[in-house]
């Protein structure tokens, strides 16, 4: 017999996200925001409708490589090149020094280093799913700005496997045989990575594989595209590298064949519903109670972590050469943390590197986090939008006041 009381209370949880999330959209908020709340309304934590199911959260994670896949496909691959060696650099730099400060104030207060080294490294990675909505709602997916972030978010998501391999190595002895093991992962995912671009860049578009009987069925065209996608992310995964660098290779082959128009149209629904059920799993892992009782410190972190990560990229984009309102629009678009971030958060619980305190405490910034960062990137740019407003309006005052040619 089927539990028709869990049924339709999953029924009534989908049907309240949908209804919020339209409600967010009709004030012109994030509709992410939307399913998050209401995830911890009526979750585990909240009104107890539902309880958190590893089942949802693995599907919320299929949403994630679904949409790396889609990015992979959109990606313009001369453009993506040429930010690169920046993307590379940034996304190094804040996963070094990240882990590290976040280390020695565990250190400074008497805390588990290895604990902050891990938290540290949950928080230098940015959400590529909100980010990827926010530069949507704000028409800069075309922008230079949002080019840039794209090809960082697309580095940081990709740096998720050495950032795994050294968290499972701090929850055992760290050995030289390990960090030759991270090493030699490290270098294999970027040789593949190179090797794709430079493939790609000479071939320019090809004829995929038994496109023409794809495309004849949208049904069938969906589950093949689908079965593209995670067919590349499950031999990435088999190989020891992260099944998100798969998805998105697996996106740049498509993105070069006869198949990518027809694909992009039949994966995108797909893609909104899986990162529909993943803000609504975030929602559902927020611990109310624990919120409730640590509530300051979690808005301090917070407001340090995403003011910090918004800083520490604003002045590293603008030491490469970026122009100012270029690093200004790059560094909120890669305010919000990773979706990622849950994953390694399980490794280093699992593995005991992570306390039990600690991934409850990081998995309440993280969550808030992807509920804030998309309000505090619309409030950015509304003040920008009203300052520059206010300078034209003054400039104009002004004219008639200078004094004319001759």
């Amino acid at each position: 017999m089927h539990d028709h009381h869990g049924l339709t209370a999953i029924a009534l949880l989908l049907a309240a996200a949908v209804a919020m999330g339209l409600f967010m959209s009709r004030l012109r908020l994030p509709a992410a925001a939307g399913f998050i709340l209401v995830g911890v309304v009526l979750g585990p934590s909240g009104a107890g409708m539902i309880a958190t199911d590893t089942a949802i959260q693995t599907l919320a994670e299929m949403g994630v490589l679904l949409l790396l896949f889609i990015i992979g496909m959109e990606m313009r691959l001369g453009q993506f090149t040429k930010s690169l060696p920046v993307a590379l650099g940034i996304t190094g730099v804040t996963c070094a020094v990240i882990p590290t400060s976040v280390g020695l104030f565990t250190l400074a207060v008497g805390g588990e280093v290895a604990g902050g080294i891990v938290i540290g490294f949950m928080l230098a990675i940015s959400s590529t799913a909100v980010a990827m909505k926010m530069m949507e709602d704000a028409n800069h997916k075309e922008t230079e700005g949002g080019r840039l972030a794209l090809a960082i978010l697309v580095a940081q998501d990709l740096a998720v496997v050495p950032l795994l391999l050294i968290t499972e190595s701090l929850g055992a002895a760290i050995t030289a045989k390990s960090m030759l093991l991270v090493a030699g992962k490290l270098l294999l995912a970027s040789c593949v990575l190179a090797v794709f671009i430079h493939m790609l860049n000479k071939v320019k578009s090809f004829r995929f594989p038994g496109s023409e009987f794809l495309m004849k069925n949208h049904d069938i065209g969906t589950l093949g595209v689908l079965g593209i996608c995670f067919a590349a992310a499950a031999v990435s995964g088999l190989i020891g590298l992260s099944p998100a660098l798969g998805a998105f290779l697996g996106g740049l082959v498509v993105g070069h064949s006869t198949l990518r128009r027809g694909a992009l149209s039949m994966s995108e629904p797909v893609e909104a519903i899986l990162l529909f059920v993943f803000f609504l799993s975030v929602g559902l892992l927020i611990d109310l109670a624990y919120l409730q009782q640590q509530i300051w410190v979690i808005v301090a972190a917070l407001v340090v972590v995403t003011g910090g990560r918004t800083f520490l990229n604003f002045i590293l984009l603008m030491l490469a050469g970026e122009k100012f309102h270029t690093a200004a629009v790059t560094s909120l678009i890669l305010s919000p943390v990773g979706e990622f971030s849950f994953v390694i958060a399980g490794v280093g619980l699992g593995m005991g590197a992570l306390s039990a305190d600690g991934y409850k405490l990081a998995i309440a910034v993280i969550a808030m986090s992807l509920l804030a960062s998309p309000i505090f990137f619309l409030f950015a740019r509304v003040c920008h939008r009203k300052s520059t407003t206010g300078h034209f309006r003054r400039r104009i005052q002004l004219a008639p006041v200078l004094p004319g040619p001759g």
